[in-house]
């Protein structure tokens, strides 16, 4: 019987489904196999083992704290369809934009949740709420479910602007004439920020640094000619690569050449030690998670919507999936499980509280 509930589940040759499938069938095996043992003995209490019997039968409120349209948005709902197949369930998306991400990561901890609701935290504003916004919330309060994109730091031009051959020109330029180029970033304390803080320490420019209410209006102003350059990262401001052209990229070495210009990193085209301006500090990674109060109550739960995220996200199908955008965008994926999320998580705290005064100094 075993064997034949595999083999009529499995037609459609998906490894996720396979996984998933199995998992659901031992589960029901389990649960069957507790009352054929004891009879008539109920085992309908979802606290009796985390409340897995029928996860999800409901659908996942998933909270973006950001505006629909954005790069978290996006992000989201190319994973959706993935992830929805790979838990067997539905996402419902909503949107909670403010307080520099706050109101969105107070809304999970707030929802009472029994792990049908999770939210989606872009690093390092996710950090930055507890660091200069007063959030009444701590790193223990949440629990991990899995990075799934890291996004490197570039330093855009318009591409009608023909002052500048190269991010040298640009240097030279904001060293002898402090203050004369405006640089947009998508908020006052972010990774766009430290970006440019780290890079007039080490190189002497000075920028006039404009910080805009999000991603998309600051990206907006430099295709609107309303600032000089905008520091973004590389797949949140792909869409611009029409009007605006990449002059360097926070990175150890190019690996998004197709997607940068063909641009040299900045410590290359500048001649400085990597670790004066380290590649992690401008950078933006998506990481997912629920309550720790949740999390404790429906410990197999979460070890479902665990086991969910990574199939999709290291599924080959969502490969294909952002090797077929345009333009291909595979790169983007760079899972992280758990454990890994939770270490990641702190070095972004760690490494943002170490450079707050330095970027107090330029906003």
């Amino acid at each position: 019987m075993f064997v034949l509930a595999v083999d009529n589940t499995h037609t459609d040759g998906y490894m996720t489904t396979k996984i998933k499938s199995r998992r659901r069938f031992l589960g029901t095996v389990g649960s069957a196999s507790v009352v054929g043992i004891t009879g008539c003995l109920s085992v309908s209490s979802d606290n009796s083992s985390g409340g897995a019997e029928d996860y999800p039968s409901n659908p996942i409120q998933t909270i973006i704290p950001f505006s629909e349209g954005g790069g978290v948005d996006r992000s989201v709902r190319e994973l959706q369809s993935f992830f929805e197949e790979s838990i067997d369930g539905r996402l419902r998306l909503e949107y909670r934009p403010g307080g520099g991400t706050q109101i969105g990561q107070q809304a999970v901890l707030d929802a009472n949740s029994d792990c049908y609701t999770v939210g989606v935290a872009s690093l390092p504003a996710f950090n930055f709420t507890m660091i200069t916004g007063g959030a009444d919330y701590e790193l223990s309060d949440f629990a991990w479910i899995g990075t799934k994109l890291v996004d490197p730091g570039v330093l855009r031009k318009h591409r009608d602007d023909d002052r500048f051959e190269d991010i040298t020109d640009v240097i030279e330029y904001a060293s002898e004439n402090p203050g004369d180029l405006s640089v947009s970033t998508s908020g006052p304390y972010n990774q766009n920020v430290l970006g440019l803080a780290l890079l007039q320490e080490v190189t002497g420019a000075e920028f006039n640094i404009v910080p805009y209410d999000g991603g998309g209006p600051s990206r907006n102003a430099l295709v609107t000619r309303e600032v000089d350059l905008v520091h973004a990262n590389v797949y949140n401001s792909v869409n611009t690569t029409d009007d605006t052209e990449v002059l360097a990229i926070h990175a150890e070495e190019n690996n998004w050449a197709e997607l940068t210009d063909n641009a040299p990193t900045f410590s290359d085209a500048l001649g400085f030690e990597q670790e004066k301006v380290p590649p992690s500090g401008p950078e933006v990674r998506y990481a997912w998670y629920t309550s720790t109060e949740a999390a404790d109550e429906y410990s197999e739960r979460l070890s479902i919507l665990r086991e969910s995220f990574e199939e999709s996200v290291t599924s080959q199908e969502y490969e294909e999936y952002l090797s077929e955008l345009s333009p291909p965008q595979e790169r983007k994926r760079d899972f992280r499980p758990p454990d890994e999320t939770e270490q990641l998580v702190q070095e972004k705290q760690d490494q943002m509280e170490s450079h707050i005064d330095t970027m107090e100094e330029v906003i």
